[in-house]
């Protein structure tokens, strides 16, 4: 991955945290925190995608009486009437011309979970008029507060029906799907990984599934490397099994699954971005 990428891409994980966390103690209403939240991704994602594709938050509905529950995020394509009711601000969008959604947690636990899958669940029982199948539903939330082997065994415990498509947890870095590049358990099988932040070589490239681990004097949730904070995650209570996490890669690795998948659904070019992704860049920690 070209260094550049990677510097950048670690800024805007640290900027999106950064905002959110100021934010959140800033305001103590869950309500508007959650709306402050997604309005971060929103502002990220806006950049990325082409002009053809809007976004959106409200309702999906289908010509067959099904309602979605209200969604986060709706990226739509904007070359047709992209809704049906958008006189005040919450919009009604049809299956249709909705490419994809993405759900916006704070904090993602179990309780988040199940909302999550009910939301999926929902959605994906509505029905287009086409014929083709219900837009996929990626979940993006900004923190873990359990170990990661916790946070693993709560992805896993959500019924296929419910999961999503593909998920994010910026801090420490967790993605989960059913095809994630550089996972072992990917290729269609659902999948859980830690963008764990590699060794480097003599040069400063990243070693193949080498991780790096904190040092024993490393005792705290943080661990600076090169005058950069990175979070430290843990598969169990033993102090040999903390492993360093990488929010940047997780959050590139999303956006990148996230375009790959509009661009087929859309009908737009390959996005550039995925060439910048290969080799260790694309490895995963599995959990």
């Amino acid at each position: 991955m070209s260094k550049i990428v990677e510097q950048y891409w670690s800024g805007v994980a640290r900027r999106l945290q950064e905002e959110v966390d100021t934010f959140n103690k800033l305001i103590g209403h869950a309500g508007e925190q959650g709306r402050e939240n997604e309005l971060s991704l929103v502002r990220l994602m806006e950049n990325l995608l082409p002009a053809s594709v809007g976004v959106g938050s409200g309702m999906i509905i289908d010509s067959f009486g099904g309602v979605s529950k209200q969604t986060d995020i709706i990226i739509y394509s904007s070359a047709s009437q992209p809704s049906i009711l958008a006189q005040t601000t919450q919009a009604i969008y049809p299956v249709e011309n909705v490419l994809m959604t993405i759900e916006v947690k704070t904090t993602l636990d179990e309780d988040e979970l199940a909302d999550c899958a009910a939301k999926a669940v929902k959605q994906r029982g509505l029905r287009s008029a086409a014929g083709s199948d219900a837009p996929p539903m990626m979940v993006l939330a900004y923190n873990a507060t359990s170990m990661l082997s916790t946070v693993a065994e709560q992805l896993r415990k959500v019924e296929e029906p419910g999961r999503a498509d593909a998920l994010c947890v910026v801090n420490p870095g967790i993605l989960a799907g059913a095809s994630l590049p550089g996972s072992p358990g990917g290729n269609g099988n659902y999948a859980i990984g830690l963008a764990a932040l590699h060794s480097l070589d003599v040069s400063g490239g990243r070693e193949s599934k080498s991780w790096q681990r904190p040092e024993s004097s490393e005792r705290g949730r943080v661990a600076l490397r090169g005058g950069i904070p990175y979070p430290v995650g843990r598969t169990s209570m033993k102090a040999a099994d903390r492993i360093i996490g990488e929010p940047g890669r997780a959050l590139l690795l999303f956006c990148s699954i996230i375009l790959v998948e509009l661009s087929k659904r859309a009908g737009l070019p390959e996005p550039t971005l995925h060439h910048y992704l290969q080799g260790p860049a694309l490895e995963l920690f599995d959990l």
